[in-house]
């Protein structure tokens, strides 16, 4: 009796983090048509609360939402749109969504054929009584006659194909001679009395209506006997039709069924005899249906290890060979369902573990997107799978594996210890990790850290691995931590004499991904606002060293601006300010005299510039020279950013390009003299050009906390102004109402300023005195007063207190935080020097150059430092990060030693990676299980539970068995005696 269930997938929730629970695709012989399906490993089977609810809503999405939301509670706010979601890859959009393409509307069990016949005869007459007593074997020869006086034909038909379905084949030769037809088939499945004698495996009634003629290939619907024998599980039925002429290889007859031979319904049934004596009959092991099946691949689908055992040892059997359309081979199904044995039959068996499919997925993929470990490993270990085989859309199957949140974690560990690359990036630049931290797998995240996953990898869409995690799984940042931690080590140098101990800072997890970069790393943690990690003695010790090798290239980039600025300078103050090249040209007629004047002092400097004009020629082809050079840096400097905008963000970009464009703008070159609104345009741009220089002087390590508290108090002195800007507009118009005859509110513009000045404290009286006693006492009256003394009370005495009081409170935050200021400084200054030092379009011998200058670690093996923290002299870094570092490294070798006792109570977890580490990196692992979050020991505790419980319900069930059984035996015991009592 077996029900041929439809081979159905649950997708949908795959992207959710959820697993695939409903899997219809494993039938043994006595599944009916609403039974269960065989069970699957604990990690396949767990269905959650919450993805019940989903199928519940699936087909109505909004019910959901009505049934947390209630509509008639409240209204929605009107507060302008939410920021747009993560962009989440569909992984599973590029995996196989694979149907054996068998949807067969028929399913031949004992309950559908029960049901059905009822049905028929129900449709018919309704008469049931005369079934049930033929199943009852109330019905005999005898009173055959008597109990079928009256009934119709149909009647006697349905009793036909019912006696042959319950083996009543004592029955048969009576009903037919009642009239029974022998080609009579019920009009649902299309099953004739032999049909139902080869299911049912009566072996004398489908000898006798194989005698009575009735035809051993027939097919009146969907299958023949042999079908039906196959799924009935009825080898010895089966030979009896072979016997007697029944094709081995007659395929069923419907178009839904897919034109399935008999060896399909076999493995489908896992009819483990019937496949024997089908392969031993020849029938074609590698004979495909409609979709590209073969039975080999349906048996690797269905997960049914004997009867593709069976296949696999006939000859000729291929077991590579792959479907129509989609190339997926016997391994991939069995891979994808998570089938261990049948992997092992097909690996021992040739199969390629390699082969891709149509997408370019391998078994592995399949297998880790499946979270079958022990698939996984086997594949690895006997297969020889390549870990690192990218799909079509470049993921590999470590991609795969972090999709899910069951056993994503031990796939990870086995896919990485067989050399998969955790920073292999697909087709949108996301990593493994940049998956893990999107679907929030807090232990996932943890183990890709530990194997050295690339956390400021950036995907197409910008997002680094780093800012996802900071939003979607921050407790995970620990682990970096404990990798810096772990890059710290104490040791005794074996030379040494004194056994002077040494300390080792490894800087390979800072330098690993960001060659030759090399402050990308601590970049983007300033970036994405974890600045924090600077403090790091690690990181902190890095930074020293880089600004050691990289200040020379900044100092001379400043030295070479303060030329540019000085040149510049010089002629706007010849050439412009005085107006000398107009006056050396004889242009002074239409120039102001006080101007002319100003050139025609009696001075070395102007009798010289006055007699020799192309002195400032000279200049100005100088200048030009020099910003000539600018200019060829800053278009360098363009390239180094991977766009426009970023390039235009940041403000002394702007500022320099300004300042260029200034030079060629206040030239005489255009016309041979200089004109009064060039004047105007070189007071900006000196103006610009040497601030620009003070804010390269204070991106200096030493006098950069010193510019940072002039910048925070402008800027909060602009938001101060702004804030009280209609108060000081007020006094302005009032000042100048009330004192029109002062040359100082003569207009409002010029009494903003006089107000701006007032504000500062430069007060005066004046303004309050009547020069002329003889006009009336107009300046003194009170209404002036009164004005002046509330702008004093107002303006001078609390806006400007208010002032300091803000600008000392920011100097002493930014105190508290010098340190940190600091290094967030440096490594932006850095940056953007390895930014202009290191983009690509300078000459390979340059290049060569610059590497071995101004990187700490040119070649991949210079990335340990060795210093002796103890040691007075040692002057390679300062005292505090030393100090710091020697800390770091003392409570870790403290703290391995205190694991290492307890090391026999360890996880199997961790016995498994110190199989694979040597002996000095034992603490680090240790470290690494006690830096597992609290939720992985909930869970784990929380699996142990659930198993005790269950050990605990089977004992109870054992227990109530064996009460059963005792009941019994006393039972028969007081029988027995009561029996013998009475003999």
């Amino acid at each position: 009796m077996v029900a041929v269930s439809e081979n159905n997938r649950s997708f949908g929730m795959e992207n959710l983090g959820f697993q695939d629970t409903t899997h219809p695709r494993k039938l043994g012989r006595s599944v009916s048509v609403n039974a269960p399906t065989e069970n699957y490993p604990l990690y396949k089977t767990h269905t959650s609360a919450t993805l019940l609810r989903w199928r519940r809503q699936r087909e109505d999405p909004d019910a959901m939402l009505e049934e947390e939301f209630p509509s008639d509670e409240f209204e929605y706010m009107e507060c302008g749109p939410s920021p747009p979601a993560d962009h989440t890859p569909n992984i599973y959009e590029s995996f196989e969504e694979f149907s054996t393409g068998s949807e067969l509307t028929v399913q031949i069990c004992h309950d559908t054929i029960k049901m059905n016949l009822m049905e028929h005869m129900k449709v018919s007459s309704g008469r049931h009584q005369l079934l049930d007593d033929i199943e009852s074997k109330k019905t005999t020869q005898e009173n055959m006659k008597d109990l079928f006086a009256g009934a119709s034909s149909f009647e006697i038909n349905i009793s036909f194909l019912w006696a042959a379905f319950m083996k009543r084949w004592d029955l048969l030769d009576g009903l037919k001679t009642l009239g029974a037809k022998i080609t009579y088939y019920e009009p649902s499945q299309g099953l004739s009395a032999l049909h139902l004698a080869s299911f049912s495996g009566c072996i004398p009634g489908t000898q006798y209506l194989i005698a009575q003629g009735g035809d051993v290939n027939a097919i009146f619907k969907c299958y023949a006997p042999l079908h039906c024998a196959a799924f009935g599980d009825s080898p010895e039925t089966a030979m009896i039709l072979l016997n007697n002429g029944a094709r081995v290889q007659t395929l069923t007859n419907s178009p839904h069924t897919c034109h399935e031979s008999v060896l399909h319904c076999a493995v489908r049934a896992n009819a483990i005899a019937c496949v024997r004596l089908f392969t031993a009959e020849g029938a074609d092991v590698g004979q495909v249906e409609y979709s590209g099946l073969s039975p080999v691949h349906l048996a690797s689908d269905l997960g049914h290890p004997q009867c593709l055992k069976i296949m696999c040892e006939a000859k000729g059997t291929n077991v590579n060979a792959k479907t129509k359309g989609k190339d997926l081979t016997p391994l991939h199904l069995a891979a994808e369902g998570g089938y261990v044995e049948c992997i092992e039959i097909l690996l021992e068996r040739g199969a390629n573990s390699n082969y891709r499919s149509q997408r370019g997925q391998t078994p592995l993929h399949l297998a880790a997107r499946s979270q079958a470990y022990d698939c996984v490993e086997l594949l690895l270990r006997k297969g020889n799978a390549d870990a690192n085989i990218g799909d079509v859309d470049k993921r590999t199957p470590l991609h795969a594996a972090v999709c899910k949140a069951a056993r994503s974690y031990d796939i990870i560990e086995i896919l990485v210890s067989y050399g998969a690359d955790v920073n292999s990036k697909d087709q949108y630049g996301y990593t493994p990790l940049h998956i893990a931290s999107l679907n929030e797998l807090s232990q996932c995240v943890e183990i890709l850290i530990y194997h050295g996953a690339d956390v400021t990898a950036k995907s197409k869409f910008g997002m680094t691995a780093l800012g996802i995690i900071t939003r979607k799984t921050p407790a995970s940042l620990a682990m970096v931590t404990q990798k810096l931690d772990s890059a710290i080590t104490l040791h005794h140098h074996p030379e040494s004499s004194n056994r002077e101990v040494e300390l080792r800072l490894d800087f390979r997890s800072i330098l690993q991904h960001c060659h030759p970069r090399e402050i990308s790393f601590l970049n983007t943690f300033v970036d994405e606002g974890q600045k924090e990690i600077l403090l790091h003695p690690l990181c902190s010790a890095f930074l020293y060293l880089k600004w050691e090798k990289i200040r020379k290239y900044y100092i001379a980039r400043m030295l070479f601006c303060f030329i540019f600025v000085l040149s510049l300078s010089l002629y706007v103050l010849t050439a412009l300010a005085h107006n000398c090249y107009n006056h050396g040209k004889n242009y002074n007629d239409t120039e102001p005299q006080n101007v002319i004047e100003l050139c025609e002092k009696k001075s070395m400097m102007g009798n010289m510039l006055r007699k020799n004009p192309f002195v400032i020629e000279m200049q100005w082809f100088v200048l030009v020279a020099i910003t000539c050079c600018e200019i060829l840096r800053k278009a360098y400097g363009i390239a180094g950013y991977p766009s426009v905008r970023q390039y235009l963000s940041h403000p002394e970009n702007i500022i320099e390009w300004t300042v260029i464009v200034s030079v060629f703008v206040i030239s005489f070159i255009y016309t041979g003299r200089t004109y009064t609104w060039q004047n105007h345009v070189g007071a900006f741009a000196v103006l610009f050009g040497w601030t620009n220089l003070m804010l390269m002087v204070g991106q200096l390590p030493i006098f950069g906390s010193y510019v940072a508290m002039y910048t925070r108090v402008q800027g909060e002195f602009a938001k101060l102004l702004l804030a009280y800007s209609c108060l000081l507009i007020g006094f302005t118009i009032s000042f100048c109402v009330i004192f029109p005859d002062s040359s100082t509110f003569a207009n409002p513009f010029i009494g903003l300023i006089t107000v701006l000045v007032m504000m500062t404290g430069e007060l005066s009286l004046d303004l309050l005195v009547d020069d002329d006693p003889d006009d009336p006492p107009f300046l003194l009256e009170i209404s002036a007063q009164v004005t002046y003394i509330l702008f004093l009370l107002f303006v001078t005495v609390i806006l400007m207190n208010l002032l300091v009081g803000i600008a000392v409170h920011d100097i002493q935050g930014l105190q508290k935080t010098a340190g940190l200021s600091k290094l967030v400084r440096q490594t932006k200054l850095i940056s953007y020097m390895e930014l202009a030092l290191f983009n690509g379009y300078l000459p390979r011998y340059l290049l060569n150059l610059l590497h071995w200058t101004a990187l700490v670690s040119p070649k991949a093996y210079r990335v340990v430092l060795n210093v002796k923290p103890l040691n007075p002299r040692e002057k390679r870094l300062p005292r505090d990060i030393l100090k710091a570092a020697h800390e770091i490294a003392k409570k870790r070798k403290h703290y391995s030693h205190t694991i290492s006792s307890q090391a026999s109570q360890s996880t199997q977890y961790n016995k498994k990676v110190i199989n694979n580490n040597t002996a000095d990196q034992t603490s680090d692992i240790f470290e690494y299980s006690g830096a597992l979050p609290l939720q992985t020991i909930i869970e784990k505790n929380t699996e142990q539970i659930d198993h005790l419980s269950k050990e605990i319900r089977e004992l109870k069930q054992i227990n109530a068995n064996n009460q059963k059984i005792m009941e019994q035996l006393l039972n028969t015991i007081i029988q027995s005696k009561k029996f013998s009592s009475k003999c």
